[in-house]
């Protein structure tokens, strides 16, 4: 196919303007012609052209008014053209607006609505395309917007409670370092000389924190470069997929955040693939899917394996069970399903039973993790304090 740029007469009597794939100028006016606009002009892209990206984004807020608003107004009948129309106009003077007008023009020109998201990857993720493309093959759209607008719903809140829980840890360790820092800068550099002075002997816990205080002091730009290059080289690994991989597993081991790690990846795994099969999505494409979905990279290539079973005619419950990423709980729950013919329901169960428990987990982890930063600090100044008095105490029993 040829890459084209046109101008036609919407049927509102507008003139668009845009590009698109066509095998010749008149499958073009073929396809506006089905979407009743009239073709003005077309002549053939240049070479390496490719279509506009609209400038705005919808993000999260913005998704789900989207969804809602098209469901509401594809149940009213009125028409995919019209309520892209009606939107495009209602969100003038947003920053995203252009992001929806795209969509209109590309839809009013005869290009699928999933066709037009796909061009607009920041905004649609693979997951909503492919479940817009599941609902316009089965002309059930409404249906489609109302179950992405639940899944939005369930992320948004899912997001809300983990920054609800991070707050207070991360304002505990904040004034912790704060105040580690400020110890080891500011008080322990002014009781150095003093005590020196006075003690021939100084024991080694003193010794210790001046030592330290001292390296803060003079080679902080080590710890700078140091901190740089540690974060710097964890970002360039993240692109290797064996190092991604092996980052990723050794997180889910971790004692107390690993099990709640696993969590994350679980419940999304089973909330989108529920929802992607529930929309007359293939089960190897859902699982395609779900792997760039469930953001971790060996839960990930678990998935990519899980599918190959599933290709060869092994059941999903069998190539699951394969990995030890997935519970015995989450196997036997997925196999009831399928031995049911009731897979999706299985998978909401298992979506519904990881919403349930996160929360409660997440709580249960900080009530541990708190009182540990408390008496992680309560040691450093306890320690810092320690070091400052030992001198004070020996030179007073020697007198």
């Amino acid at each position: 196919m040829n890459l084209y740029r046109y101008r036609a007469s919407s049927p509102a009597g507008r003139i668009v303007s845009g590009m698109i794939e066509a095998e010749s100028l008149a499958a073009i006016e073929h396809q506006l012609r089905r979407s009743g606009a009239w073709l003005l002009e077309a002549r053939e892209a240049k070479a390496g052209a490719r279509p506009r990206r609209a400038r705005g984004r919808l993000r999260r807020p913005q998704l789900i008014a989207f969804f809602v608003e098209m469901s509401l107004l594809l149940r009213a009948r009125i028409t995919l053209p019209q309520a892209l129309r009606q939107l495009a106009e209602d969100y003038q003077g947003e920053r995203w607006s252009a992001a929806v007008a795209a969509l209109h023009q590309q839809v009013v020109a005869g290009v699928p609505l999933h066709q037009a998201m796909a061009a607009q990857p920041a905004s649609f993720s693979p997951q909503i395309v492919a479940m817009v493309q599941a609902g316009e093959a089965s002309g059930e759209l409404a249906e489609v917007f109302e179950r992405l607008t639940a899944y939005q719903q369930w992320l948004d809140q899912l997001v809300s409670d983990i920054r609800q829980a991070l707050i207070y840890p991360a304002i505990v360790m904040g004034a912790t370092l704060v105040l580690i820092l400020g110890l080891f800068t500011f008080i322990v550099p002014r009781f150095v000389d003093l005590l020196q002075g006075i003690s021939q002997r100084t024991p080694l816990p003193t010794r210790v924190v001046f030592a330290a205080s001292r390296f803060i002091l003079d080679d902080w730009p080590v710890l700078l470069a140091l901190a740089a290059a540690a974060a710097l080289g964890l970002r360039l690994a993240r692109r290797r997929p064996a190092w991604a991989r092996a980052a990723d597993g050794a997180l889910m081991r971790l004692p107390v955040f690993g099990p709640l790690i696993a969590m994350f990846a679980l419940s999304r795994f089973a909330q989108n693939l529920g929802m992607l099969y529930r929309a007359g999505i293939p089960l190897l494409r859902g699982l395609e899917i779900c792997r760039h979905l469930v953001g971790n990279r060996a839960v990930a290539d678990a998935l990519e394996d899980v599918a190959r079973g599933v290709a060869a005619g092994s059941p999903l419950s069998r190539s699951l069970a394969r990995h030890s990423f997935f519970p015995p709980s989450l196997v036997t729950m997925v196999a009831s399903g399928e031995a049911s013919g009731s897979l999706e329901f299985s998978l909401r169960a298992v979506a519904d039973y990881y919403n349930t428990i996160i929360p409660r987990r997440i709580k249960a982890v900080f009530a541990v993790f708190n009182p540990a930063v408390m008496l992680v600090l309560i040691f450093v100044v306890g320690g810092v304090a320690l070091a400052v008095v030992l001198p004070i105490l020996e030179l007073w029993q020697a007198r």
